[in-house]
């Protein structure tokens, strides 16, 4: 595999970034996950495949950003209308990442559930058709997870 639609790639997504640096990432990223497949030499057509593994990583990226976003605005820490101050910021990102960890550890339906709810903007309805429950044991969920993530006198500790 060579680097010849390297350049090409980096001008691409930097119109669509307005950000060179960002382009150059996301065209290594495209070159690694090429590199890392089982058979690299059997694409017929790599310059399409780059193309399209590059998409996909700009619209994850902005997918994430737009989740992350949701979380801070649904925890009352950073909302999309205000411009917090870099400290705000930074204490909401590391209470996210907090949270982050505490859903992690969270037995599996009651972490999707939450996610589902507050994160994604589900109903309890479209929650329990989703994980194949009932509206009932998704409120159960929620309030639980609520519980599990938002005792305040761990969460600014932990």
């Amino acid at each position: 595999m060579t680097a010849r639609h390297y350049l090409e790639l980096v001008n691409f997504f930097s119109r669509s970034l307005r950000d060179r640096d960002a382009a150059a990432d996301v065209v290594q990223e495209s070159y690694s996950r090429v590199l890392a497949m089982r058979q690299p030499e059997t694409v017929l057509d790599l310059r399409a495949l780059l193309y399209r593994i590059g998409k996909n990583i700009v619209i994850d990226d902005a997918r994430a950003r737009q989740a992350e976003q949701r979380m801070l605005d649904t925890l009352g820490l950073i909302s999309a209308d205000s411009a917090p101050s870099p400290e705000r910021e930074a204490d909401a990102r590391q209470q996210c990442r907090r949270l982050a960890a505490r859903l992690a550890v969270m037995p599996r339906k009651r972490r999707e559930a939450f996610i589902l709810v507050r994160i994604y903007g589900f109903s309890h309805a479209e929650s329990a058709l989703h994980l194949a429950t009932t509206v009932a044991a998704i409120e159960k969920h929620i309030v639980r997870a609520v519980c599990d993530l938002f005792d305040l006198a761990t969460l600014r500790t932990a």
